[in-house]
């Protein structure tokens, strides 16, 4: 008798334990648990940068069917973080709401990224994406605490853009299993969480929103695409439009009237010029025929005077040769 009770017992007590850790509802996406997935490991070629649970790698494509990547390739790493700054994400929008846009990355998230992405592309080869987890914090309790929370993924340079693939998008850890690892005193030990890093075959995270379409950045597959989660991003054009976005529009207009001024006074240097130059000529002609004898006093005296007006000749010059104009008659 005793063996035929103990099994159902210890199989009560298994699905007890699962349903405490796991919960009987499915988890938000931006609120799970972060559990080791001891069936998957992701295949690390070479770390670039490890802080704790934070880190910038080199790992396989994951797709045996993928081209080769653009790798190694060489990023302006200041272009490279105006270009993730200027990835807005739409959220918010419904009912009696209005949609409003944030940056998709924090400002330590982009320098990060932006810093070992950059050494990690200019590292890797054709085969080989840059896999990252970076950390960011989520206001909570009224805006009174911050909480943990991570956004992974994989990035690589193909047909001329930065391909960023999201795994996962400002995960937490669950709450009830970090206050039951408090008693245990490892509170703030994330060194043994492991994060989706994305895949070409299909998105892996639900977004929050959608990516704001601006210049320099869109979405694979274009706006209606199913996968909001994989961006492609022209670095040059997205940080320039970035830079210029931080611009007030009275500062515009007052550069675009300095460069219209500029270009004004351009033209009008080079009318000069060209005008100076032709009253040279006459100057000399007028010289070589014994101070234009051949023609009359009064186109001679004309001449003269122009030259003066312009200030091709000195007052003094003027008067010494107006004299022998006169003298002439």
């Amino acid at each position: 008798m005793p063996s035929t009770t103990r099994q159902p017992l210890r199989t009560s007590c298994v699905l007890g334990l699962a349903l405490a850790l796991f919960g009987a509802a499915a988890p938000d996406a931006r609120a799970i648990d972060l559990v080791p997935d001891l069936f998957k490991k992701e295949v690390i070629n070479s770390e670039v940068w490890r802080e704790q649970e934070q880190y910038v790698a080199l790992a396989p494509q994951g797709d045996e069917t993928a081209p080769p990547n653009k790798h190694p390739v060489s990023l302006d790493v200041s272009e490279v973080r105006d270009a993730l700054k200027s990835v807005q994400l739409w959220q918010g929008g419904g009912l009696l709401r209005d949609e409003k846009s944030s940056p998709l990355l924090t400002k330590a998230q982009t320098e990060v990224l932006a810093r070992y992405l950059a050494e990690a592309l200019a590292r890797a080869k054709p085969q080989e994406d840059a896999v990252f987890a970076v950390r960011g914090y989520a206001e909570i309790a009224f805006d009174t605490l911050k909480e943990r929370e991570w956004t992974s993924g994989r990035a690589f340079f193909a047909d001329g853009k930065l391909n960023i693939i999201i795994g996962a998008y400002q995960l937490r850890k669950d709450r009830g299993k970090r206050n039951a690892e408090a008693a245990w005193g490892v509170l703030n030990d994330y060194s043994d969480l492991k994060f989706d890093t994305g895949s070409r075959d299909s998105a892996s995270t639900k977004m929050p929103g959608r990516v704001v379409s601006a210049t320099g950045v869109a979405v694979a597959g274009g706006a209606e695409s199913s996968r909001p989660d994989w961006l492609l991003i022209d670095i040059n054009k997205a940080a320039k439009a970035y830079r210029e976005g931080l611009v007030p529009d009275e500062e515009k207009a007052r550069d675009q009237k300095s460069q219209r001024d500029a270009a004004r006074l351009t033209l009008e240097r080079r009318e000069m010029r060209e005008e100076m130059a032709r009253m040279r000529q006459e100057l000399k002609a007028l010289k070589a025929n014994g101070g234009g004898a051949g023609a009359s006093v009064e186109d001679r005296l004309k001449t003269l005077l122009d030259l003066k007006s312009k200030k091709l000749i000195t007052d003094e010059e003027y008067q010494k040769r107006r004299a022998q104009i006169l003298g002439d008659l």
